[in-house]
């Protein structure tokens, strides 16, 4: 990585960190007050005032994240705003219609489960369509090698697309950049671990994994809050400030168990004929992180390993245990949790396309 690229990476780390903290305090404040028990009130206007403030204080992170923190050649302020703008009315959508499922789902259950479940599962199901409403990502079926993958026309450089759909129909998807301009045997590399992935059921396995961590968040918080007792209101207030804090928890947990599946698709492009060490030098510039040499720092912010780290695994026995890419993949699926730290972390922030596909490897 270039020197302004490093800075740029310390930057958005510290953007990051505020953002993400910001949210967290903000949560345990909300929970204070509603342990308090000084909720009368308290109602849908005042919840949607709640909303308005979130917002606002949001589009200043993301400001700052997508018109300022950004490699050149930086987006102008025009270009930023148009592009933000769509992406956090779709944003807002979601959640509100996520609000509406969570709301039906207290008054008829006492709880959010239901809501979690069926929220995931649209995600899932529906994640090309939102990555085109939220950031006008068009995609195209191209074949490539043994079958067909997704084209996808991201201009975000840190776009790395992922897999999307489930099961037999689930597929790569890559950006058009890349499929343009990276040399044969690199793209070859990357492609040889993304059919890894699909072929060892990787996203369906992160996927069950997720749905079960949030799951658990959403009953111990109504337990733990007794929000089946609430009015259906403070409930939703209090889920989402409960699942803020829950998935801050899987912030600092779920990269630890997800480095393994970078490893294993490195082991498995290599063991297929490619050579992936290249690619793997190539990859943190085009998506601008680089793991940090700080262990803890590298342990907690980073689930994708540095280039190094990577390239040191090939001396070590292949890795065991393979949950998934638990980490960046929750920053997807939090959307049906209520909570705005999926954007918030610094790899997202003020980047729309990549709150639908943060960068993975």
């Amino acid at each position: 990585m270039t020197p302004e690229l490093l800075r740029l990476a310390r930057h958005r780390l510290w953007l990051g960190i505020i953002n993400v903290g910001f949210w967290v305090l903000a949560s345990a404040v909300g929970l204070d007050w509603l342990s308090k028990g000084e909720t009368s009130g308290f109602d849908v206007r005042r919840l949607g005032l709640v909303l308005v403030g979130a917002l606002v204080v949001q589009a200043m992170f993301d400001l700052i994240g997508g018109a300022v923190l950004m490699p050149n050649p930086r987006p102008s302020l025009t270009t930023f705003l148009r592009s933000w703008s769509r992406g956090a009315l779709v944003h807002t959508l979601v959640l509100a219609g996520v609000g509406i499922l969570s709301h039906a789902s207290h008054r008829l259950t006492g709880g959010f489960g239901p809501s979690i479940l069926l929220a995931t599962v649209g995600l899932a199901l529906g994640r090309r369509h939102l990555l085109h409403a939220v950031a006008g990502v068009s995609t195209q079926e191209i074949p490539h090698r043994a079958g067909t993958i997704l084209k996808a026309s991201a201009q975000d450089p840190a776009f790395t697309g992922g897999i999307v759909g489930l099961g037999h129909r689930a597929q790569s998807m890559l950006p058009a950049s890349w499929l343009a301009a990276l040399p044969k045997e690199e793209l070859a590399a990357e492609s040889s671990r993304r059919e890894w992935q699909l072929q060892t059921g990787l996203p369906f396995r992160s996927l069950a994994l997720i749905l079960g961590w949030n799951l658990i968040g959403g009953l111990v918080g109504s337990l733990s809050l007794k929000l089946a007792e609430r009015t259906t209101i403070e409930a939703l207030f209090g889920h989402a400030c409960w699942m803020t804090l829950w998935a801050f928890g899987g912030l600092l947990l779920l990269p630890a168990l997800s480095r393994n599946a970078v490893f294993g698709a490195d082991r498995a492009a290599a063991d297929s004929g490619c050579d992936p060490r290249r690619w793997i030098n190539r990859f943190p510039g085009l998506v601008g992180e680089d793991g940090s040499a700080s262990s803890a720092v590298q342990t907690i912010f980073y689930p994708i390993p540095s280039a190094a780290s990577r390239l040191r695994q090939f001396e070590k026995p292949r890795p065991g245990l393979i949950p998934g890419p638990l980490a960046r993949s929750n920053l997807y699926y939090s959307w049906a949790t209520l909570t705005f730290l999926g954007r918030a972390v610094h790899c997202n922030v003020g980047r729309p396309a990549l709150w639908v596909f943060p960068p993975s490897a």
